[in-house]
């Protein structure tokens, strides 16, 4: 009896810890982008990642279980000058055959105001890992969210552009904004 009833606690418990996930969201990639600008010889250069993988369960009422896992493929990185985007793929910045890909996971979310938050978590470029704050506006309306988000990060400290004649703020900027917009559909 006493197994019995120690079972249907568990089950119940199971049930409850089941029912508290957040919903998953799948990234609508034809709405959705990954966009930075960063000095050049005294210009702004704005770039582009094509693509973000994403496993997204997010609910503003349940942040302490919300999450994500992000992908982002480097080996497509635009910057709209066919010589630049070549030397971006070259091991001194994104070194694109050994790392094809950036990675992002969360850790934390909290709330920053009406349908604002902020993101902390730990993102990884060449296999070196820091730990960012991404404050994002949030809109859910049905079965969508749009999101956007804006951070800037040290290209050094993932060492992007990590050869000699990049350590300082010319030709390159050290500082590189980076804005996330994503529209999201919830698969569940």
């Amino acid at each position: 009896m006493r197994i019995a009833l120690l079972s249907l606690l568990l089950f119940c418990v199971a049930g409850v810890a089941r029912a508290a996930e957040p919903p998953q969201w799948t990234v609508d990639q034809a709405h959705s982008a990954l966009t930075f600008t960063v000095g050049v010889n005294g210009q702004t250069v704005k770039g582009r990642f094509p693509g973000i993988g994403a496993l997204i369960r997010f609910d503003p009422a349940n942040l302490a279980q919300s999450s994500v896992k992000a992908t982002i493929d480097t080996t497509g990185i635009k910057t709209f000058d066919a010589t630049r985007d070549a030397m971006l793929l070259k091991p001194a910045w994104f070194n694109v055959l050994d790392f094809p890909q950036a990675k992002f996971e969360s850790v934390s979310f909290t709330a920053n105001g009406p349908n604002r938050y902020i993101c902390n978590g730990k993102l990884s470029i060449k296999g070196n890992v820091r730990d960012i704050s991404l404050p994002f506006t949030l809109a859910i309306k049905g079965n969508t969210a749009v999101m956007s988000g804006e951070t800037t990060l040290r290209r050094l400290d993932f060492h992007v552009g990590d050869a000699a004649d990049y350590q300082t703020e010319t030709p390159v900027s050290l500082s590189v904004k980076v804005m996330v917009n994503i529209r999201a559909i919830r698969s569940r």
